[in-house]
């Protein structure tokens, strides 16, 4: 008899870059072109706080995860990705510089989450990055023109692993007011 493996849910909080550019920074990424798999731009994200992987994604864990996205204040900021980094097995945008409003909407998420009894993913670290792909080659770090957007809002996304297919069940819109901001203006 045959055995089918279980479907494996993931769900995590992240940021999306306008659709338009998400569009542009695919096709900016040209030279990834090939054999290995580049994300379509709808899945380009940056995520912020993630948990672990479910075979089953119960009705009441959805809701717990959306009143943690009710429950999230925080202002619009700019966000600017300026060095691709190749891994032996992905291809990434990253920060150059430390981002203060990026690191305290994953803060505030983070203690919403354990707030109401949830643990981050093992293993999880958070490392501000959009994947671009996947692929096998060689490490590499690189400055690129500055690519960046106003983060507006979060979303909660529910990703079926390997099937390629992630779908947004919630989404807040960043309308807080933060002095800090105003400081980088």
């Amino acid at each position: 008899m045959f055995h089918r493996p279980l479907a494996r849910h993931r769900l995590f909080f992240a940021l999306r870059p306008p659709l338009p550019l998400a569009r542009q920074i695919t096709e900016a990424a040209a030279w990834f072109d090939g054999p290995e798999q580049k994300l379509r731009p709808e899945h380009l994200h940056v995520t912020i706080d993630i948990i672990d992987d479910h075979d089953r994604v119960s009705t009441t864990l959805e809701r717990d995860l959306k009143a943690i996205g009710d429950a999230v204040e925080a202002a619009p900021f700019a966000l600017q990705f300026d060095t691709a980094v190749g891994s032996d097995r992905s291809i990434a945008l990253r920060p150059r510089h430390k981002n203060a409003s990026l690191a305290a909407l994953h803060q505030r998420i983070a203690v919403a989450r354990e707030s109401a009894g949830l643990s981050q993913r093992k293993g999880y670290r958070f490392s501000p990055h959009m994947t671009l792909g996947y692929r096998d080659g060689l490490p590499f770090t690189q400055a690129i023109a500055p690519i960046g957007w106003i983060a507006d809002a979060i979303v909660l996304v529910h990703s079926h692993v390997g099937l390629t297919r992630n779908d947004v069940i919630g989404r807040w819109l960043l309308s807080g007011d933060d002095d800090r901001q105003l400081a980088l203006f």
